[in-house]
């Protein structure tokens, strides 16, 4: 008779083969037509998108990728268990997760230190014991801790109200007296988690916009207790999804680095070895407005240099801010199929063609990059949909597309997905358009000689 655990490996492996075999049909068809498949990843992989799965409801954040996609695809024989997975356009690290979850190690980038934060916290397994030990320390020293007050990002008294921010600057304080960096970083992404639902910030919206009926002011010590019912149950809610991680064989998040056009170098400067399956959305034109989405935490946890928002917005690819120096002055595309789309786009505001020529060009810095730290027969899944800039259609999916056949990888499958709700701020701007559908792309790397391919 075979025991429990017998059980459950051949549940997963019932499961993986499964998901061959439908990948396997998927690229038949591809292959057959050329055309792109439709699917529907919620009905592939059967699995609510808002799931308590495991840890990645620990901290709300825009724009997530649906898990199914990557579950699909680390289950269906793409990657072995015990190879590297990785997402060099990580954010709260919904692929990382998945990765571990499957016992695949993985690596990880993003410039917003929140996501990073967020990410580290959620592929870190820490007992429940360590974590109640610390947590009553916390709340014993919370009177007697000087405070640490909110850095000024942004008018912290435009979102809080005075008693909440007294409260929340002491509860930080203790927080920050926890040695343990894992154990300290897992109260800190809490508290973030907190201060955002006790902000004057809507909930239902993702950068924050102050509710036209603010919440009341109410003295100091009801404030005290208000912030400590809504952390406390913030803290037990996580402790118990982070002991789910348990479940986890030796696999881990072997790196979260900050950038993905580095992410290669700083791979080898760690010495980790190449990567079997790469699994990524990255941002769009326009990019989601991800640093001031994260601003109220930002602030909070000291993220920001200089306490100025507009350094780590200038990391990101497909920003929106560049000063008129450079913008005015008209940029070479890198993807010349682009060109009479983005000339068009220029003669009625450059500001916006720069924004998705550069887009364009750091893209394919950030893909050269992570192909390079691609296993000679590894597979990338690329998730990308189009949008339109000024009225215009910018395909970001052939753009992107030819980006990665142009380093040398074989495209062997394309997918087609309707976005059903899945938190997204597609309309980032006024010039920008609505994202409607999502491609994925399966690409193999077949030739190294093609990564050194000059264009």
């Amino acid at each position: 008779m075979l025991d429990r655990a017998s059980n459950v490996d051949l549940l997963e492996q019932m499961e993986a083969e499964k998901y061959a075999a439908q990948l396997a049909i998927l690229i038949s068809s591809f292959e057959l037509t050329g055309e792109p498949v439709e699917v529907n990843f919620r009905e592939l992989v059967p699995m609510h998108s808002g799931i308590d799965r495991a840890t990645h409801l620990v901290h709300p954040y825009p724009a997530k990728l649906l898990p199914n996609i990557p579950l699909f695809f680390l289950n269906s024989g793409l990657a072995k268990r015990g190879s590297t997975v990785m997402d060099p356009f990580c954010g709260t690290g919904t692929v990382l997760l998945e990765s571990l979850l499957s016992e695949k190690n993985c690596v990880g980038a993003d410039a917003n230190p929140l996501a990073r934060l967020i990410a580290r916290t959620k592929t870190t397994a820490i007992s429940t014991k360590r974590l109640a030990a610390n947590y009553s320390r916390i709340l014993s020293r919370v009177s007697g801790t000087p405070p640490i007050e909110f850095s000024p990002v942004v008018n912290v008294d435009h979102w809080f109200s005075r008693g909440t921010k007294v409260a929340l600057a002491k509860l930080l304080g203790s927080i920050r007296k926890t040695r343990d960096a894992e154990i300290r970083e897992f109260f800190e992404m809490c508290f973030s988690s907190a201060a955002r639902r006790l902000s004057n910030a809507d909930p239902r919206l993702s950068v924050p916009v102050r509710l036209k009926t603010p919440l009341q002011k109410k003295p100091i010590q009801s404030a005290v207790k208000r912030v400590a019912v809504v952390f406390d149950k913030i803290v037990q809610t996580n402790i118990a999804r982070l002991d789910k991680l348990s479940v986890v064989g030796p696999s881990s998040c072997l790196a979260i680095f900050n950038d993905a056009r580095t992410i290669c170098s700083d791979m080898n400067a760690q010495e980790l070895t190449p990567v079997d399956l790469i699994i990524t959305s990255p941002p769009y034109v326009g990019a989601q407005k991800y640093i001031r989405a994260s601003s109220l935490s930002i602030g909070w946890l000291g993220l920001a240099p200089d306490a100025k928002l507009r350094p780590l917005e200038r990391l990101n690819i497909g920003r929106e801010h560049y000063p008129t120096s450079e913008y005015s002055k008209i940029c070479e595309t890198i993807v010349p199929e682009a060109g009479p789309m983005l000339d068009a786009i220029r003669k009625e505001d450059p500001l916006r063609a720069h924004i998705a020529s550069n887009y364009l060009v750091e893209m394919d810095v950030a893909l050269r990059s992570a192909c390079a730290a691609l296993k000679e027969g590894g597979h990338l899944v690329l998730v990308v949909g189009d949008n339109s800039i000024r009225g215009r259609a910018f395909k970001t999916t052939l753009y992107l597309r030819l980006l990665v056949e142009r380093i040398g990888l074989k495209l062997r499958l394309e997918l087609l997905d309707d976005i059903r709700s899945r938190g997204l701020m597609t309309k980032r701007n006024k010039t920008a358009g609505m994202i409607g559908r999502e491609h994925i792309f399966l690409f193999q790397k077949t030739d190294c000689n093609d990564q050194r391919r000059t264009r």
